[in-house]
């Protein structure tokens, strides 16, 4: 009765979301972003974790550095929460909103039974965030969540609430792409063009290829993106399946490890770890 009742409403709970880096592979429904949101309250309740990644290298990018001990106790002295720390700690709460459950047609036991997905609580996470970070203010969450909800969870989920969050993160991560991150390539490629066009090189150009001057410019242009995120590809490809255990065996193990290449990296780490202590 109550899955009726929901597709009677005109709920499509069997719609599908992307991340807000909209190019990677995982989707989710409607269905599963309900069943992450539906399973805490407030960022509190899993912003605490107790399964830590050891980073061999501070200056080599790879997705284990999001999991260290020195990012978990940076994150927490300032009141911060983490996307790892969702992705860990979600599928271990039960889902308790009977009425969020009832909107989406069915019963909190039926909920609980269905898996958390990894896309899923990515997707929701990027909602959260309506920005490219990955380390967010436990309140704003908290506020952020609460906002997607119509009376606590009777109404269900505000969809226009939850994608608007959806798409600010989506316009971070492509601006930040192309002009501060990986994507610089690109940069360096439009900026070599407006040289070029001040400089009169690009006519000259012109003169020697004619009309496939711009075709050529546009061609290397794409190839520069796409090789920028190939390099991404390749790094979460390589690192994502990162080992954890806990806080005591990571800290044990980063001991016997020399991570910094520099002078002033082996300074900030020092300092990291004395912070660390003192708390």
């Amino acid at each position: 009765m109550k899955v009726e009742a929901a597709v009677a409403s005109g709920i499509d709970t069997s719609k599908l979301f992307r991340r807000a880096e909209f190019w990677e592979e995982g989707t989710c429904t409607l269905l599963e972003i309900v069943n992450v949101v539906g399973r805490w309250e407030s960022a509190s309740e899993w912003a605490n974790r107790t399964e830590f990644a050891v980073v061999e290298s501070i200056r080599t990018e790879n997705m284990a550095q999001g999991a260290s001990v020195d990012r978990y106790e940076y994150a927490r002295r300032n009141g911060y929460v983490e996307r790892i720390a969702l992705r860990q700690n979600a599928p271990k709460l039960p889902f308790t909103n009977a009425p969020l459950a009832a909107w989406a047609g069915k019963t909190v036991d039926e909920m609980n039974a269905l898996p958390v997905t990894p896309a899923a609580v990515d997707i929701v996470y990027d909602a959260l965030a309506q920005s490219k970070s990955s380390l967010l203010a436990e309140k704003a969450v908290d506020a952020r969540r609460a906002s997607w909800l119509v009376d606590g969870g009777a109404g269900g989920i505000n969809e226009g609430a939850f994608f608007a969050g959806l798409t600010k993160s989506r316009i971070a991560v492509v601006v930040g792409f192309f002009l501060l991150g990986k994507g610089q390539l690109y940069g360096y490629v439009l900026a070599g063009r407006l040289v070029l066009d001040a400089t009169g090189t690009f006519e000259k150009a012109k003169q020697i290829f004619g009309p496939l001057t711009e075709p050529i410019f546009w061609v290397l242009t794409l190839g520069a993106v796409f090789y920028t995120y190939q390099q991404s590809a390749e790094v979460k490809s390589k690192t994502s399946d990162f080992e954890t255990m806990s806080k005591e065996e990571a800290q044990e193990k980063e001991k016997g490890l020399d991570r910094a290449a520099t002078v002033f990296e082996k300074m900030s780490l020092s300092n990291l770890r004395s912070q660390s202590k003192e708390d």
